[in-house]
């Protein structure tokens, strides 16, 4: 019985990476219900509408951090090829390499510490200025949010850390802890909102989770974190020849992403209210737990794929990222279809949660770009493996779809027009993505092996 459970967990994936990235995706499941009926126990709609214009707010931080966490993987993954870990927790192997990503850090704790400090000063008064015209002047929400601004902003900063240790290929590690982090978190919520925190309930969450991460960084990877101290001493990273030219096309397609997917709790809070606001940030909560659920079948491959190419090991290439992405869209689709189908019967045993969500035909919406846009996501993490970026104007052309459509659908339909507008705006762009996919990877393939490709010669 063992080994068919062994033999299952091997055709479904689920290596060690994925099964912590999932069980923390799963604690969600199970303590969100929790948190949402909490929520319906404690706060009011109100406040519930300003806890996810809080979030859709703070997401405007990619301005500034511009994807280069993304670039700071790849980069970090290419010299981990050469590299390895020791017992003491730093790494050591070829010097170049070493060198490289120790340059390579230093870049990115100098940027995120600029970024944080941009990002308290433009993003908190900013913030202020939002919620002072929009908000409900009933609600004392002041203090949640600077301490929720100061918070990101710390957050922020520390980001580096994070996206080094994936690329050095600690994803199963970094879940592993994500998954207590997520427990830990969930606890101090629990308490919070008994307590009759109220509106102050996410921030006292958010900063305990920014305290524990910061301790566990500490007590875990401090020699390694203390080695991007010194200077490199046997080659750079350098910024404007190698990260640069990938750093700017990244950075215009994270910024559109906010256009997409963050700007929709703001918009809800702007034209419909504090309360309609509330009710599809919840349900666009649920929606993205479980596109993140399903995602983590891929992108837990990411420094692997990093790797891979580095070796010109094409064919296990292949291998793997057909089969994680199988698993990512199978695993997408099944959650989607269940959480429609318990739509229907929610009210029956909690009969408070229907008016705090979404109505049913927003959600089929949503869940409908989720599932695309994973797709998306799929593909993306295949060819930006290469320290390239080629979907930076589709990413454009899905953000300007996008605000086309949400700002006439949310006039006239409401939150269900809204996130009509997010499921046509990913709709469109469907056939560009998959044909810049087909077309880019065969390119960066014969380049990365010195073989000109058959469309350069045709070009020629």
């Amino acid at each position: 019985m063992l080994q068919r459970l062994h033999q299952f967990r091997r055709w479904a994936g689920v290596d060690r990476a994925v099964f912590f990235s999932n069980a923390a995706q799963l604690l969600r499941l199970f303590t969100g219900p929790i948190t949402m009926a909490l929520v319906l126990k404690f706060l009011t709609p109100e406040i519930q509408g300003y806890f996810y214009a809080f979030a859709g707010v703070v997401a405007m931080q990619v301005f500034l951090e511009m994807g280069f966490s993304q670039n700071i993987l790849q980069f970090a993954a290419h010299e981990f090829a050469k590299l390895h870990f020791t017992p003491a927790q730093t790494v050591a192997g070829d010097l170049v390499a070493k060198s490289r990503l120790i340059s390579l850090g230093r870049l990115a704790f100098g940027y995120y510490a600029a970024a944080a400090a941009i990002f308290l000063v433009a993003v908190g008064i900013g913030g202020h200025i939002f919620f002072s015209i929009s908000g409900n002047h009933a609600v004392h929400w002041q203090g949640a949010w600077w301490l929720i601004a100061v918070t990101a902003a710390f957050s922020l900063a520390i980001n580096p850390a994070w996206s080094l240790l994936q690329g050095c290929n600690q994803i199963a590690v970094l879940a592993k802890f994500r998954f207590w982090a997520a427990l830990a978190s969930f606890g101090a919520n629990v308490i919070a909102l008994i307590s009759g925190a109220g509106i102050y309930a996410s921030a006292i969450g958010a900063a305990f989770s920014l305290l524990f991460s910061v301790g566990y960084l500490l007590v875990r990877w401090k020699p390694f974190l203390c080695q991007f101290l010194a200077r490199p001493q046997h080659g750079e990273v350098s910024w404007a020849r190698e990260i640069w030219p990938f750093q700017w096309r990244i950075a215009v397609s994270w910024m559109s992403g906010w256009f997409v997917t963050d700007i929709i709790n703001p918009i809800a809070f702007y034209f419909c209210g504090p309360v309609a606001a509330g009710q599809l940030g919840m349900s666009f909560q649920l929606v993205r737990m479980i596109a993140n659920f399903s995602m983590s079948w891929a992108s837990t491959k990411s420094p692997k794929f990093g790797m891979l190419i580095a070796a010109r090991s094409w064919q296990e290439l292949d291998a793997l990222w057909r089969r994680s992405g199988l698993q990512t869209f199978v695993i997408c689709v099944l959650g989607m279809g269940a959480f429609l189908a318990a739509l229907p019967f929610v009210g029956h045993f909690l009969p408070r949660v229907p008016a705090r969500l979404a109505p049913f035909a927003a959600n089929a919406w949503l869940a409908g770009g989720a599932v695309v846009e994973t797709l998306f996501g799929v593909m993306a993490l295949r060819l930006r493996a290469h320290k390239r970026e080629p979907y930076m104007w589709v990413s454009v052309a899905c953000a300007v779809l996008s605000v086309t459509f949400i700002l006439p659908l949310v006039r006239l339909w409401g939150i269900t027009g809204e996130a009509m507008g997010y499921a046509f705006a990913i709709w469109v762009i469907f056939i560009p993505v998959c044909k810049i996919y087909q077309t880019k990877r065969r390119e960066y393939e014969s380049e990365a092996s010195g073989v000109i490709p058959p469309t350069a010669l045709s070009n020629s």
